[in-house]
């Protein structure tokens, strides 16, 4: 900041303190309160809704990819389950088709979540990578994927390691470009 700003910046604050004071109607004052209130602490039902939205889109074109329980609505020839299961068998697959379904589906959220929708994502991953999960294994069964237990709880519990550590990967991303612009400023 040049000088020249920052008297230019001093007196206008300045002039700021000695302004005369107005009272702000109560009502205003918590309706003002409120609304910051759910920006800095939002809910995580609601977090949950769009990371869901942006789920479904993102998982629907992941399956182009890589096909889910045989499910390929895209009619593709070649899918990254074909590389899992020969590199390590029908268990890697379903671990890294579930890494990759809601991995891609979480990183791709973090161009839409605010910092704090990512904080309320990280501070309750379980139950809602959880529920993703079995939301996305009942719209593969619906889709017409054959689903056993053992091959499902694999899925599973790849996708839950693809949340975590796509939801881990954004959050650093948020937090370092927010250090460098407070810095910056």
């Amino acid at each position: 900041m040049n000088g020249e700003n920052k008297n230019e910046w001093v007196k206008d604050y300045e002039e700021f303190l000695e302004a005369d004071t107005v009272s702000v109607p109560q009502a205003l004052s918590k309706t003002i309160l409120t609304k910051i209130g759910k920006l800095m602490d939002p809910s995580p039902l609601s977090v949950f809704g769009k990371v869901a939205l942006i789920h479904a889109v993102v998982g629907f074109f992941s399956l182009s990819i890589c096909h889910q329980f045989g499910v390929n609505p895209f009619g593709t020839q070649a899918s990254l389950a074909d590389w899992f299961m020969a590199v390590g068998g029908h268990s890697v697959c379903m671990i890294g088709c579930g890494i990759l379904f809601m991995g891609g589906s979480l990183l791709a959220s973090g161009y839409f979540l605010t910092l704090e929708e990512t904080r309320a994502l990280r501070r309750t991953g379980f139950p809602q990578f959880f529920g993703l999960g079995i939301l996305s294994l009942g719209l593969l069964a619906t889709l017409g994927a054959e689903l056993a237990l053992t091959i499902g709880g694999l899925w599973l519990l790849g996708a839950m390691m693809g949340g975590f550590v796509a939801t881990e990967m954004v959050w650093k991303f948020k937090y370092i470009r927010v250090q460098k612009l407070t810095r910056a400023a």
